[in-house]
């Protein structure tokens, strides 16, 4: 899984200027990258965003369809983040949900 190790607070952060993008367009949010809580491993506590190359191409809005990479504010956002190249590849294992 491709995207970035952070704190809670930053991935909160990350989200709420995602969705500040498409209200402040007048648009309902109708998409987040969102985060998952890591588990286990050398990141445990730390959360993780998804970001692979297929998420950043979604087809999003408009006609033709927007992504959230065609989104001015996407620079400042992945900016935050550390830029493109300091996504990383985690083993899925490490954010297992516990089983309730």
């Amino acid at each position: 899984m491709i995207g970035y190790i952070t704190t809670q607070e930053q991935a909160q952060a990350a989200n709420a200027a995602i969705a500040e993008a498409q209200t402040s367009r007048g648009m309902p949010v109708f998409w987040l990258a969102g985060s998952i809580p890591i588990q286990s491993g050398e990141h445990a506590g730390m959360h993780f965003i998804p970001c692979d190359d297929s998420l950043l191409a979604t087809p999003l809005i408009g006609n033709p369809p927007q992504t959230p990479v065609d989104f001015p504010e996407f620079q400042t956002i992945i900016a935050t983040l550390g830029g493109l190249e300091a996504r990383i590849n985690l083993d899925p294992e490490t954010i297992k949900l516990s089983e309730q």
